[in-house]
């Protein structure tokens, strides 16, 4: 079986596995094109697998690494449980140290199945969904500006500023991440600005009449932001009943803003999984305690990268790591389990990471759990709602 990026004159095949593995009607008018790289398993020359890649650069603890973005993951039903999923992500982890991804992320239909392949659990996210009546006493405002693609370096600088606040979040560079065309999508993105002028949040929202206001996106720099923002939205308290904003996470700017408002409900939302594909980054761009501390941490991983004992010794929020192939160590981690303790963000301790699948604690590892405390963390990115 052969593994590569797909030729131009091969995304019909690509899209027509998309279809027969997702059932989706295929239209060769509009569906014989794909805008980002596709990575394929062919079999005997037949396209019979692929996956979606794109690059971004993903926060991690206030600086900017190399990420890949995984999406589409399709095959033949009739090539399903054969491997060829599992030999283009075996590609995946080969390209990783070409490009110098640091990590990786997708969006699981089954977390247990991409466990095979190194990810885990990123992000439990919900939605909030609050009545329109609720949110009376915050004041209407106006102080806002439609984006229409000519203000794209100002959104995507501001986006940047918000990815800072929240671990993992990317970075938006191009045009294709906003929506550009609101009145032919009615989708519309709107910019909120201080007393300066100066852009400090912005919403993405859709309108299902007659039910719900829908923020797909909300991100905010400051309280008057979120306050102004959420002022905004409520001149369309004529046309729908409530506001239901997307991908909230419990201490998020609208989770506080809501937090003590009566009738407010709360829905599962798409989550996202992560991998490590290059641990020793993770662990040198980690911001450490002041405090000195040292752990061992050994990852048992099928990347030849992330396989081994790493010695982490830190203080004044920095920290030297080595790397050996055998010896003692503080905890060992599978991949998977790597992924959750250093990149979710849910700050565990030892004595809840013991019910984590593929945690072993071997010794004292305190100071490891210490250098990992709870951050804010939210992955997003555009690829899926775009």
């Amino acid at each position: 079986m052969e593994i590569r990026y797909i030729k131009e004159d091969e995304a019909a095949d690509y899209q027509k596995v998309s279809a027969a593995s997702f059932i989706w009607k295929f239209d060769a008018k509009v569906d014989s094109t794909v805008d980002m790289p596709v990575l394929a398993a062919f079999d005997n020359g037949r396209l019979v697998a692929g996956v979606e890649i794109f690059d971004f650069r993903s926060n991690y603890c206030g600086k900017f690494l190399e990420a890949v973005v995984i999406s589409g993951v399709c095959s033949l039903p009739e090539y399903r449980r054969t491997g060829c999923i599992r030999k283009i992500f075996d590609k995946i982890g080969e390209l990783a140290e070409e490009n110098k991804w640091s990590v990786g992320f997708l969006h699981p239909f089954s977390i247990k199945c991409y466990e095979k392949f190194g990810f885990s659990n990123l992000n439990r996210m919900f939605k909030i969904s609050v009545p329109f009546e609720q949110l009376k006493d915050i004041p209407r405002c106006t102080d806002v500006e439609l984006y229409t693609g000519e203000q794209f370096d100002e959104l995507s600088e501001l986006h940047a500023k918000c990815a800072l606040k929240e671990n993992l979040m990317t970075l938006r560079e191009e045009k294709k991440h906003f929506c550009d065309k609101p009145f032919e999508e009615a989708d519309y993105t709107y910019i909120h600005r201080d007393k300066n002028g100066m852009a400090d949040g912005y919403v993405r929202f859709k309108v299902n009449r007659p039910e719900e206001l829908v923020a797909q996106e909300l991100y905010v720099l400051t309280p008057e932001a979120l306050y102004g923002l959420v002022g905004f939205l409520r001149g369309y308290d004529g046309i729908v009943r409530t506001l239901t904003v997307l991908k909230q996470y419990p201490g998020s700017p609208f989770a506080c803003l809501t937090d003590r408002l009566d009738n407010v409900s709360y829905g599962n939302d798409e989550g996202a999984a992560g991998r490590i594909y290059n641990l020793r980054s993770i662990l040198e761009n980690n911001i450490y305690p002041e405090k000195y501390g040292r752990f061992a941490l050994k990852c048992c991983d099928v990347l030849e990268q992330n396989n081994g004992i790493f010695d982490v010794e830190y203080e004044n929020s920095k920290a030297t790591v080595t790397r050996r192939n055998d010896g003692d160590y503080d905890i060992s981690l599978t991949a998977p389990a790597a992924a959750r303790l250093l990149l979710a963000g849910e700050g565990h301790t030892a004595q809840s990471a013991v019910y984590i699948s593929g945690v072993e604690i071997n010794g004292n590892a305190d100071d490891f759990f210490r250098a990992f405390p709870a951050r804010q963390t939210r992955f997003t990115d555009s690829s899926w709602s775009v």
